[in-house]
C-alpha cells in the first residue's frame, strides 16, 4: 500500500497543499509547531475517518474557514482515491468521488500505522485506551469483527437500559444474554488471533531494535479462561454468575468491554520492570508487529508513520530502526532535521514552515 499524493485544504494550519510522496522513505522536517504532526494526522483521518488526537472533527478545520478537505490517491493493486469533507453539519466520506453512507465502507481502505510520542502513555492508561487500540487495528482488517463489535455495543446498551428498570423482564434479559454471548465469541476469537499473530513477530523485532536477548510480548486479559475452547459456555457461566450483581447495581459489570492487554518484558509487566528506553522499544516493536498482522490478514502492507521518533533514540537505535523498516514499506517520518546517517539512504525530504510544504532536496 502506497500513498501517491496527499491533498489538504483548510486542514489544521494548512491552507492548501498537495504533496507527491515517494513509495519508499519520506522525511518531513521542520521546526516545532510548523505542522509536521498535522500532516500525519491527516493520513490517520483518511484511515480511520477520525483524528487520533481530538474527538471533535470541527477542531480540524483551519481557523477562520468553514470547512476542511483531506484526500489522497493510494496504490492498492490499483489506484484509489478517497476524500473527507469536514463541514459544520459533520463530515462526508467519498470513495472515488462518490459519497459512502457508512464509516465501515471507508475504514481501513487506506491502512496506516502510527507511532506518536503520545503513545507512550498506553502502558499506564486506563484499560479502555488499550482496548481502543485492539479494536482499531482488528477493525481495519476484519469487517466481521467490526460488525460483531457494533452489535455487541448495541446489545450492551439495551441490556443496561433493561437493568435500570424497576422490574426488569428476565425473559428478555435471557434473550439479550444469548445474543451477547454469540457476538462475544466472535470478538474473543478474533482478539486471540490478533495476540497470537503479534507475538509471532514482536519478540524478534524487539531484540533486533534493542540489541538484547530480552523478550517483548503482549498478554491478553480475557473475561474467560484464555485456554478454553468452549467460549460460549464460559461466557454463559460468566453472565449467570454475575446476574444478581448486575440486577442489584443496574449495570453490566463484566464482558468483553472490560478486557485488557498487557505489555510484557520477559513475561513481566513493563510498568514494573522496564526503563523508559525499553518501553519505547517495546512500543516500536508492537507497532511494527501491527504491520505484520495487517499484512497477514489482508495481504497488504500498511503505510508506516513515525512522528518524532528519532529524537528520542540514540544513534545506534536510530540506525537499527531504519534498517528494520527500510525497503519493507512506505514510511513517512517527521523530525526537526535530517540525521546525518540518513544521507546514506534514498530519502525524499520535505520541509514544512508555517503549514507550507516544499520538497527540500528531492532525495539522497
Amino acid at each position: 500500500m502506497i500513498i501517491k499524493n496527499l491533498r489538504l485544504h483548510n486542514f489544521r494550519n494548512y491552507e492548501k497543499t498537495e504533496i507527491v510522496l515517494d513509495p519508499g522513505m519520506n522525511l518531513i522536517t521542520g521546526d516545532n509547531a510548523q505542522g509536521k504532526t498535522n500532516l500525519l494526522e491527516s493520513m490517520v483521518c483518511l484511515s480511520l475517518t477520525r483524528s487520533h488526537r481530538l474527538n471533535s472533527d470541527q477542531s480540524l478545520i483551519r481557523n477562520g474557514t468553514d470547512y476542511a478537505e483531506i484526500g489522497c490517491i493510494f496504490e492498492d493493486g490499483t489506484d484509489k482515491r478517497i476524500d473527507i469533507l469536514i463541514h459544520p453539519e459533520g463530515k462526508t466520506l467519498l470513495v472515488r468521488k462518490q459519497p459512502v453512507k457508512r464509516n465501515s465502507e471507508f475504514i481501513g481502505l487506506l491502512n496506516v500505522i502510527l507511532f506518536s510520542p503520545d503513545d507512550m502513555g498506553i502502558f499506564s492508561d486506563a484499560p479502555k485506551e488499550r482496548r481502543k487500540i485492539l479494536n482499531q487495528e482488528i477493525t481495519k482488517v476484519s469487517s466481521q469483527y467490526l460488525a460483531a463489535l457494533s452489535k455487541y455495543n448495541a446489545l450492551l446498551k439495551d441490556r443496561n437500559i433493561l437493568l435500570k428498570q424497576e422490574e426488569p423482564d428476565i425473559r428478555y434479559l435471557d434473550i439479550l444474554d444469548e445474543q451477547i454471548i454469540g457476538v462475544s465469541r466472535i470478538i474473543i476469537e478474533e482478539r486471540r488471533k490478533f495476540i497470537s499473530e503479534i507475538n509471532r513477530h514482536m519478540p524478534g523485532i524487539f531484540q533486533r531494535l534493542s540489541g538484547t536477548d530480552l523478550k517483548g510480548t503482549i498478554r491478553y486479559h480475557s473475561v474467560i479462561d484464555a485456554e478454553s475452547n468452549d467460549i460460549e459456555n464460559e461466557l454463559r457461566m460468566l453472565y449467570m454468575n454475575l446476574r444478581l450483581r448486575d440486577l442489584e447495581y443496574h449495570v453490566t459489570g463484566n464482558g468483553i468491554h472490560r478486557e485488557d492487554i498487557e505489555f510484557d518484558l520477559n513475561d513481566q509487566n513493563v510498568i514494573y520492570t522496564a526503563s523508559q528506553g525499553q518501553k519505547r522499544m517495546i512500543l516500536l516493536a508492537f507497532k511494527l508487529s501491527l504491520m505484520k498482522f495487517a499484512e497477514s490478514k489482508s495481504g497488504k502492507v500498511p503505510v508506516l508513520l513515525l512522528d518524532d521518533v528519532l529524537s528520542e533514540l540514540d544513534m545506534t537505535r536510530q540506525k537499527r530502526l531504519i534498517q528494520e523498516i527500510y525497503g519493507k514499506c512506505q514510511s513517512i517520518i517527521t523530525s526537526t532535521d535530517r540525521p546525518e546517517f540518513l544521507k546514506d539512504y534514498p530519502v525524499r525530504e520535505f520541509r514544512i514552515t508555517n503549514g507550507i510544504v516544499t520538497e527540500y532536496n528531492g532525495g539522497k
